[in-house]
């Protein structure tokens, strides 16, 4: 008989500094952030992962590169501002 076992992926040993550093912590601080916050260990674990993805990882998926001249005649053809004198835009995107 063989049984169906999940695989579990993504599990990890997380080991604590002596001393706090720019790029890991000590288990002080980490007993301190579970005191102030409420919250696991794993769940601390999950939100500083979760927020450094969100700042490294990109959010969309990569374009071709900058418009050619072909499409920003386009946008401008089709667009309801082309009439708009230039001097009322203000802030430029870029």
């Amino acid at each position: 008989m063989t049984a169906n076992v999940a695989k579990k992926t993504g599990d990890f040993l997380l080991r604590l500094r002596e001393k706090d550093t720019p790029t890991a912590i000590s288990g002080l601080t980490l007993d301190a952030l579970m005191t102030v916050t409420g919250m696991t260990k794993t769940e601390l674990a999950h939100l500083a992962l979760r927020r450094f993805a969100d700042s490294v990882l990109p959010r969309y998926e990569k374009d071709d590169g900058p418009l050619t001249e072909v499409q920003i005649r386009k946008i401008r053809e089709l667009s309801t501002a082309t009439d708009t004198p230039e001097e009322s835009f203000t802030k430029r995107l870029i």
